[in-house]
Protein backbone atom coordinates (compact mmCIF):
# COMPACT_ATOMS: atom_id res chain seq x y z
CA UNK A 1 0.00 0.00 0.00
CA UNK A 2 1.61 3.23 -1.17
CA UNK A 3 2.35 5.78 2.04
CA UNK A 4 -0.62 8.85 1.55
CA UNK A 5 0.78 10.58 4.52
CA UNK A 6 2.83 13.21 2.00
CA UNK A 7 -0.06 13.24 -0.08
CA UNK A 8 -1.15 17.41 -0.35
CA UNK A 9 -4.88 17.64 -0.26
CA UNK A 10 -5.57 20.64 -2.59
CA UNK A 11 -7.82 23.15 -0.25
CA UNK A 12 -10.72 23.69 -1.08
CA UNK A 13 -11.32 27.76 -1.93
CA UNK A 14 -12.98 29.94 0.16
CA UNK A 15 -15.98 31.52 -0.95
CA UNK A 16 -14.78 34.60 -2.67
CA UNK A 17 -16.01 37.72 -1.09
CA UNK A 18 -17.13 40.90 -3.29
CA UNK A 19 -15.30 43.97 -3.10
CA UNK A 20 -17.80 45.60 -1.36
CA UNK A 21 -18.11 43.07 1.46
CA UNK A 22 -14.28 43.25 1.52
CA UNK A 23 -14.44 47.00 2.17
CA UNK A 24 -17.17 46.56 4.75
CA UNK A 25 -15.70 44.38 6.77
CA UNK A 26 -12.14 46.26 6.87
CA UNK A 27 -14.41 49.48 8.05
CA UNK A 28 -15.75 47.32 10.33
CA UNK A 29 -12.43 46.25 11.37
CA UNK A 30 -11.49 49.41 12.37
CA UNK A 31 -13.73 50.11 15.15
CA UNK A 32 -11.39 47.86 17.71
CA UNK A 33 -8.48 49.79 17.06
CA UNK A 34 -7.69 53.69 19.00
CA UNK A 35 -8.75 55.48 16.05
CA UNK A 36 -12.30 54.20 15.51
CA UNK A 37 -14.01 57.62 16.37
CA UNK A 38 -11.46 59.37 13.83
CA UNK A 39 -12.34 56.94 11.40
CA UNK A 40 -16.15 56.57 11.56
CA UNK A 41 -15.92 60.99 11.27
CA UNK A 42 -13.91 60.01 8.69
CA UNK A 43 -16.57 57.68 7.05
CA UNK A 44 -19.39 59.48 8.28
CA UNK A 45 -18.00 62.61 6.08
CA UNK A 46 -17.36 60.62 2.95
CA UNK A 47 -20.77 58.62 3.04
CA UNK A 48 -22.58 62.06 2.05
CA UNK A 49 -20.13 61.97 -1.25
CA UNK A 50 -18.99 58.99 -2.68
CA UNK A 51 -17.88 56.30 -0.31
CA UNK A 52 -19.97 53.13 -1.05
CA UNK A 53 -19.58 52.07 2.99
CA UNK A 54 -22.06 53.59 5.72
CA UNK A 55 -20.47 54.73 8.98
CA UNK A 56 -23.14 52.67 10.91
CA UNK A 57 -20.40 49.99 9.98
CA UNK A 58 -18.13 51.64 12.60
CA UNK A 59 -20.56 52.80 15.16
CA UNK A 60 -22.89 49.56 15.66
CA UNK A 61 -19.56 47.78 16.79
CA UNK A 62 -18.21 50.42 18.71
CA UNK A 63 -21.21 51.39 20.58
CA UNK A 64 -21.39 47.81 21.53
CA UNK A 65 -17.84 47.69 22.68
CA UNK A 66 -18.46 51.13 24.84
CA UNK A 67 -22.26 51.25 25.35
CA UNK A 68 -21.87 54.44 27.39
CA UNK A 69 -20.77 56.53 24.94
CA UNK A 70 -23.42 55.80 22.42
CA UNK A 71 -25.15 59.32 22.22
CA UNK A 72 -21.44 60.77 22.28
CA UNK A 73 -21.07 58.54 18.74
CA UNK A 74 -24.44 59.19 17.62
CA UNK A 75 -23.97 63.40 18.11
CA UNK A 76 -20.20 63.35 16.66
CA UNK A 77 -21.48 60.74 13.56
CA UNK A 78 -24.53 62.88 13.26
CA UNK A 79 -22.19 66.53 12.80
CA UNK A 80 -20.05 64.21 10.49
CA UNK A 81 -22.58 63.77 8.08
CA UNK A 82 -24.05 66.36 7.68
CA UNK A 83 -20.81 67.93 6.21
CA UNK A 84 -20.81 65.25 4.46
CA UNK A 85 -24.12 65.94 3.14
CA UNK A 86 -23.09 68.95 2.31
CA UNK A 87 -19.91 68.15 0.26
CA UNK A 88 -22.09 65.40 -1.58
CA UNK A 89 -24.86 68.50 -2.21
CA UNK A 90 -21.93 70.83 -3.37
CA UNK A 91 -20.99 67.62 -5.88
CA UNK A 92 -24.40 67.51 -7.08
CA UNK A 93 -24.45 71.17 -7.63
CA UNK A 94 -21.39 70.72 -9.92
CA UNK A 95 -22.97 67.85 -12.25
CA UNK A 96 -26.13 69.83 -12.16
CA UNK A 97 -24.16 72.44 -13.51
CA UNK A 98 -22.51 70.16 -15.96
CA UNK A 99 -24.80 68.19 -17.34
CA UNK A 100 -27.45 70.87 -17.85
CA UNK A 101 -25.23 72.74 -20.33
CA UNK A 102 -23.80 69.50 -21.88
CA UNK A 103 -26.69 68.09 -22.37
CA UNK A 104 -29.14 70.98 -22.93
CA UNK A 105 -31.54 70.42 -20.21
CA UNK A 106 -34.21 73.02 -19.45
CA UNK A 107 -35.20 73.44 -16.24
CA UNK A 108 -37.18 76.45 -17.03
CA UNK A 109 -39.26 73.38 -18.98
CA UNK A 110 -43.30 74.46 -17.77
CA UNK A 111 -44.98 71.07 -16.97
CA UNK A 112 -48.77 71.81 -17.40
CA UNK A 113 -50.48 68.11 -17.03
CA UNK A 114 -52.79 66.88 -14.60
CA UNK A 115 -53.38 70.16 -12.60
CA UNK A 116 -49.51 71.06 -12.56
CA UNK A 117 -48.46 74.17 -14.14
CA UNK A 118 -44.60 75.21 -12.70
CA UNK A 119 -41.32 74.81 -14.26
CA UNK A 120 -39.21 71.12 -14.04
CA UNK A 121 -37.04 73.00 -11.66
CA UNK A 122 -39.81 74.26 -9.32
CA UNK A 123 -41.20 70.54 -9.50
CA UNK A 124 -38.00 68.80 -8.84
CA UNK A 125 -36.57 71.20 -6.23
CA UNK A 126 -39.76 71.54 -4.27
CA UNK A 127 -40.78 67.81 -3.97
CA UNK A 128 -37.56 66.46 -3.61
CA UNK A 129 -36.80 67.39 0.38
CA UNK A 130 -39.96 65.03 1.51
CA UNK A 131 -37.55 62.23 -1.14
CA UNK A 132 -34.11 63.76 0.83
CA UNK A 133 -35.98 63.49 4.44
CA UNK A 134 -36.84 60.12 4.28
CA UNK A 135 -33.66 58.65 2.77
CA UNK A 136 -31.85 60.63 5.48
CA UNK A 137 -33.57 58.30 7.66
CA UNK A 138 -34.44 55.16 5.92
CA UNK A 139 -31.23 52.85 4.78
CA UNK A 140 -30.42 54.04 1.96
CA UNK A 141 -26.97 55.61 0.54
CA UNK A 142 -26.91 59.25 2.21
CA UNK A 143 -25.35 60.21 -0.52
CA UNK A 144 -27.69 59.94 -3.26
CA UNK A 145 -29.84 62.38 -1.20
CA UNK A 146 -27.06 64.70 -0.94
CA UNK A 147 -25.94 64.36 -4.36
CA UNK A 148 -29.28 64.50 -5.93
CA UNK A 149 -30.49 67.17 -3.91
CA UNK A 150 -27.53 69.52 -5.77
CA UNK A 151 -28.46 67.86 -8.70
CA UNK A 152 -31.84 68.82 -9.03
CA UNK A 153 -31.31 72.37 -7.09
CA UNK A 154 -33.68 71.26 -3.70
CA UNK A 155 -32.51 74.85 -1.92
CA UNK A 156 -30.20 74.37 0.22
CA UNK A 157 -31.98 75.46 3.46
CA UNK A 158 -34.72 72.89 2.94
CA UNK A 159 -32.22 70.36 2.04
CA UNK A 160 -30.02 71.19 5.48
CA UNK A 161 -33.33 70.49 7.06
CA UNK A 162 -34.19 67.29 5.96
CA UNK A 163 -31.05 65.85 6.54
CA UNK A 164 -30.74 67.35 9.94
CA UNK A 165 -33.99 65.93 10.66
CA UNK A 166 -33.19 62.55 8.84
CA UNK A 167 -29.50 62.03 9.81
CA UNK A 168 -30.37 62.92 13.76
CA UNK A 169 -33.25 60.15 13.59
CA UNK A 170 -30.99 57.42 12.02
CA UNK A 171 -27.85 58.07 14.15
CA UNK A 172 -29.78 58.30 17.49
CA UNK A 173 -31.84 55.33 16.37
CA UNK A 174 -29.32 52.69 15.07
CA UNK A 175 -27.14 53.77 17.79
CA UNK A 176 -29.56 53.80 20.92
CA UNK A 177 -30.83 50.65 19.67
CA UNK A 178 -27.45 49.20 20.13
CA UNK A 179 -26.83 50.73 23.41
CA UNK A 180 -30.28 49.40 24.84
CA UNK A 181 -31.08 46.28 23.17
CA UNK A 182 -28.08 44.83 22.84
CA UNK A 183 -25.65 42.54 20.17
CA UNK A 184 -29.24 40.99 19.43
CA UNK A 185 -30.41 44.05 18.00
CA UNK A 186 -27.74 43.79 14.96
CA UNK A 187 -29.57 41.35 13.15
CA UNK A 188 -32.75 43.73 12.86
CA UNK A 189 -30.47 46.82 11.83
CA UNK A 190 -28.67 44.82 9.06
CA UNK A 191 -25.48 46.63 10.00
Amino acid sequence: MPDTSSVKVPAVPAEKLSWYRRLYLRVEALSSTKHALAAMLVVSVVDGSFFPVPPFALLVPMVMAQPKKWLRYAVLGTVASLAGGLLGYWLGTLINAGAVSFLNIDLNMRVQRFGIDASLGELLGQNFWVLALLCSVLPTPFKVVAIGSGMVSVPLDRFLLAAVIGRTLRFMAVSGVMRFAGPTARKWLRV
